[in-house]
């Protein structure tokens, strides 16, 4: 890239703006890949067509048309109530006395009136119309003193022969009257039965002992009394239905149920099936969409909120930590939507052999484990999604799966060296791949069936191992696009036929030696408080680099004796000394060496004095400055810069100790340490005090390991006596 796009590049980087935009980028990206649970599934079908491939449903829902008339069609075929009511035959007989006695009573003023008549010894017409009159005013009393209670049903012939009829045929009529309404009403009557009941009734009555009139009379009579005794119950009868209906269960269609096989003709019940379900439905509806939207809203913010953790850990995220998360994303993104295309394969479980695990396992390498483990259970929501297919439809087994894979790779990998330690991993992934698929198969089936089992297996081991792979290759990718110092890279510039390293080797061997030792104290001092051992140690190996421009100014490479520095002015010499850790971090620089080892090369003096030649200057004489002494810095800005610049002070301090002893390293030590606090070195760093005691305590006791006092042998003892003599 030539060096103005990359300037630009760097300004852009900065920018806050690019920080929201990735956000939107990964919400957006993640939103395409599961619109498909959005669109509608539609297929192209006519009544009595031949269906070209078997259809299945793709969501689970309610066939409410379907319920609705088998739910009509069970409330009207749900039989009638009746109930018989056995004491409306006495009722109806207790009426029929009333009628009878009412009748009675009137038969006997008629009576009387009859013979008032004959008294008078009235003349025959005149007898005749006398009791036809008192006839005719006995039939109106009697209608009316009978419109309440038969509702002036009976006929006033029937009211005129009975009360015109002797009194033998009257106690007969109403004899026959009451036995034969009891008779028939002891049977159930429906109102449908009604008129066959009455016109039994009439037929049973004994014509040989009463006379026409009499007949039409009783039967008028019983047409009235006889009444419907086994009667319709609109309450039991509702209740009846009610429980029928209650009694059909909803029908539903269930997700992946076969509505119609390949080869089956297309129906009016199979369409019927495929409109509910919305296949024959290309309308798009919005509601899916937006539905959507809130969840692919609700997994962005979960990463968010983790990227704002990281932040709070970490600092102020790098904007490349984003892109690079981006680029990951796509990456997974993009290989579940190529696995989701293998189900046309239709071998089970194809699928099982995305490679979903090497996001997660690139993030934890070189991000977060905690981002990747948020990531993990998003890539599982997003794939459920995406193996599922349109309207909504979710892929429970595939999301279970990628939820397990993912969150392997999330949390199997261990911080180790050499390329060896990605094969832990990628066994550990493999077998929670393999028990994953095992599992699903088992919850699935019931029972085992070896070569399906066998074929889940194989893919799910094979899913490892292109996530190990694609780890491995796409690391590097990594490394140079991002200027990413990981443990693969550190290693890689710890190899001592490294370019830089072998020039220090050759050129400044005191310092190659020196870096040596700084780098085996450096290194241990900051694995015990918790911080990169491993770039401390290489950096270590690099941050003395610039002193190769002029090695022999440099007392660890003065090897005949002869120091340079006395014949040039204390000013020249602070000049050349106060030089190397810049010219260091340009040689760096120009070796494409990562920022970091670059960033503590330049910071390993910090400000501090260059007390040997300032007091070299002070003894000539004239104004001598402070400030032109000391390094202009920067400061130490991390852990590993602090621990750098106290394991090379004190490395270079003790050396130079002519009969050190435990006691005096200590002391050299913990001076070399006060003197860089009194200054105010360690103020820009996140350094504790119990960090840099723990520091102290590590250095001190490396440094008495390596400057130990050494035993005399026997055979050197004559040789020193003569020596001494």
């Amino acid at each position: 890239m030539p060096w103005e796009w990359k300037a630009i590049w760097q300004r852009v980087v900065k920018r806050a703006w690019l920080t929201y935009v990735i956000y939107v980028l990964i919400g957006v990206i993640l939103y395409l890949a599961m619109i498909n649970a959005a669109l509608p599934d539609t297929v192209h079908v006519k009544l009595h067509d031949i269906a070209r491939y078997d259809i299945q449903s793709p969501v689970e829902i309610v066939d409410q048309e379907t319920t609705n008339n088998l739910r009509r069609q069970a409330s009207a075929n749900t039989p009638t109530t009746y109930v018989f009511n056995k004491d409306t035959a006495m009722l109806q007989v207790e009426k029929t006395g009333d009628i009878f006695n009412v009748l009675a009573d009137l038969r006997e003023k008629k009576q009387t009136a009859n013979d008032a008549a004959n008294d008078a010894h009235a003349e025959g017409n005149q007898l005749k119309a006398q009791k036809a009159a008192k006839l005719e005013d006995a039939v109106k009393d009697a209608r009316e003193k009978l419109k309440n209670t038969t509702g002036g049903k009976l006929s006033d012939d029937t009211l005129r022969t009975l009360l015109s009829v002797s009194d033998r045929d009257f106690a007969l009529a109403q004899e026959i009257a009451n036995s034969t309404i009891y008779d028939t009403m002891m049977d159930k009557i429906k109102w449908a039965d009604l008129e066959d009941a009455q016109n039994k009734a009439i037929r049973s009555i004994p014509k040989s002992v009463v006379n026409d009139d009499l007949t039409a009379a009783l039967s008028d009579i019983l047409r009235y009394a006889i009444v419907p005794n086994y009667v319709f119950d609109a309450q039991a009868t509702k209740k009846n239905k009610e429980d029928a209906v209650k009694a059909i269960e909803p029908v539903v269609i269930h997700q992946g149920e076969v509505i119609v096989k390949k080869g089956d003709l297309i129906t009016r019940d199979v369409l019927h099936k495929l409109k509910v379900v919305g296949l024959l439905d290309n309308h798009y509806k919005i509601l899916p969409f937006i539905g959507l939207a809130i969840l692919v809203a609700f997994c962005t913010m979960l990463l968010v909120l983790e990227f704002k953790q990281l932040k709070q850990k970490q600092g102020e995220p790098d904007t490349s930590n984003l892109l690079m998360f981006l680029c990951i994303h796509v990456l997974i993104v993009v290989l579940l939507e190529l696995a989701s295309l293998l189900k046309n394969v239709h071998v089970n479980h194809i699928e099982f052999v995305v490679p979903v695990a090497c996001g997660p396992l690139l993030m934890t390498i070189l991000l977060s484990k905690r981002l990747a483990v948020v990531y993990s259970i998003v890539a599982a929501v997003s794939s459920g999604y995406i193996f599922g297919g349109n309207s909504g439809a979710f892929n429970a087994t595939m999301a279970i799966y990628v939820l397990c894979s993912a969150m392997a790779g999330a949390l199997v990998w261990r911080e180790s060296r050499g390329r060896l330690r990605y094969l832990p991993a990628g066994l550990m992934i493999a077998t929670v791949n393999v028990l994953a698929a095992c599992s699903l198969h088992f919850i699935k089936g019931g029972s085992i069936h070896i070569l399906e089992l066998g074929m889940e297996i194989g893919v799910a081991f094979l899913s490892a191992f292109l996530a190990t792979v694609l780890t491995i290759g796409l690391m590097p990718f990594f490394e140079a696009v991002f200027n990413i110092l990981s443990p693969m890279k550190l290693i890689e510039l710890a190899n001592p036929n490294h370019p830089l390293l072998r020039k220090i080797l050759i050129e400044a061997p005191g310092t190659y030696h020196h870096s040596i030792m700084v780098a085996n104290l450096a290194e241990r001092a900051c694995e015990a408080i918790g911080a990169n051992g491993l770039l401390a140690r290489v950096a270590a190996y690099y941050h003395d680099v610039g002193k190769t421009k002029r090695s022999r100014f440099f007392v660890e490479n003065q090897m005949n004796g002869e120091n340079p520095h006395d014949k040039i002015s204390p000013h020249l010499s602070k000049t050349i000394i106060m030089a190397h850790p810049y010219d260091g971090a340009k040689m760096l620089k120009e070796a494409k060496i990562p920022k970091e080892i670059i960033d503590i090369a330049e910071q390993h003096h910090g400000t501090t004095l260059i007390k040997y030649f300032y007091h070299k200057a002070k003894e000539e004489g004239g104004e001598v400055l402070e400030s032109d002494f000391r390094y202009p810095g920067p400061k130490a800005q991390t852990k590993e810069a602090a621990v750098v610049e106290l394991a090379d002070s004190v490395e270079a301090a003790v050396r130079s100790m002519k009969h050190p002893t435990p006691e005096k390293i200590e002391a050299l030590v913990q001076s070399i340490f006060n003197d860089r606090l009194e200054d105010g070195q360690f103020d820009e760093c996140d350094l504790t005090m119990k960090e840099l005691y723990t520091v102290r305590a590590s250095l001190i006791e490396t440094l008495q390991g390596v400057f130990h006092s050494r035993i005399e042998y026997p055979e050197d003892l004559p040789a020193r006596k003569i020596k001494s003599g």
